[in-house]
């Protein structure tokens, strides 16, 4: 059993998550914006749902702290015009990175461009602006062999992360479904074309924490943990890592 990263040292790889109200929760964006400061050193990015970017940027001024956002969330099914618009909106009030849900249910219908049709026009509006994460809901996805072949379909030009899911449908992150996703990364890799991780959807705890470890380890390399190449999606999991971090 390879041995977990530090407690601290996953600290820099959380992307804080709050995606519970997308109008009226700006106290609890508030908090959020003051727990991504740890004495252990500043989490990855806080992700919030788009109108409250502003909010999270004005709060994270010279923090180093990413803005994240989603778009078509959580289904996947708006219209491509709505998604770009959204998308707009949010890097206009200072999103660093977007999360957006591909089409998963028009592609599992056989509509295979819709998926690379999507991530290239929003990666028209984000280059050099921000980082994409595709959400594949992989909780949804009913089979390994079609996981990573929808991950393969994600794998276009300036799609920086390969993202479980949005924690609103399915199972949210598996084993299974990391696996299916560490495999392809590491093709890609083997072929010259890096793409990072994030895992999330009902990742709470160290023992959860521990089971991703060790595949990531196992193909990756322990050289994969750092925020550039793996993201951790969550909200509760910040106070057991504080918990468990050495004290003194």
């Amino acid at each position: 059993m390879a041995s977990l990263t530090p407690a601290p040292a996953w600290i820099e790889l959380l992307d804080l998550t709050r995606l519970e109200a997308a109008v009226g929760d700006e106290d609890a964006v508030t908090d959020l914006c003051r727990r991504a400061r740890t004495r252990y050193g500043n989490v990855a990015a806080v992700c919030v749902y788009p109108g409250y970017v502003g909010l999270a940027r004005d709060l994270l001024t010279d923090s180093g702290i990413a803005i994240a956002t989603v778009a078509n969330f959580p289904g996947g099914d708006q219209r491509l015009e709505q998604v770009l618009a959204e998308v707009g909106r949010a890097l206009r009030d200072g999103a660093t990175e977007i999360d957006v849900v591909v089409p998963y249910r028009r592609w599992l219908q056989g509509d295979t461009h819709s998926v690379p049709a999507l991530l290239d026009r929003v990666a028209e509006i984000c280059a050099g602006r921000a980082q994409i994460k595709a959400i594949l809901e992989t909780g949804l996805i009913p089979s390994s062999a079609e996981c990573q072949a929808l991950a393969w379909a994600c794998a276009r030009p300036g799609v920086a992360f390969l993202k479980t899911s949005t924690g609103k449908a399915g199972r949210g992150a598996t084993p299974e479904a990391v696996g299916d996703l560490v495999r392809v990364l590491a093709s890609l890799r083997d072929a010259g074309r890096p793409m990072g991780l994030k895992i999330a959807g009902g990742v709470r705890t160290r023992d959860q924490l521990q089971c991703y470890y060790e595949i990531i380890v196992q193909t990756l390399g322990g050289g994969f943990f750092q925020p550039a190449t793996l993201r951790i999606g969550a909200s509760s999991l910040l106070d057991e890592l504080l918990a468990a971090a050495p004290h003194g």
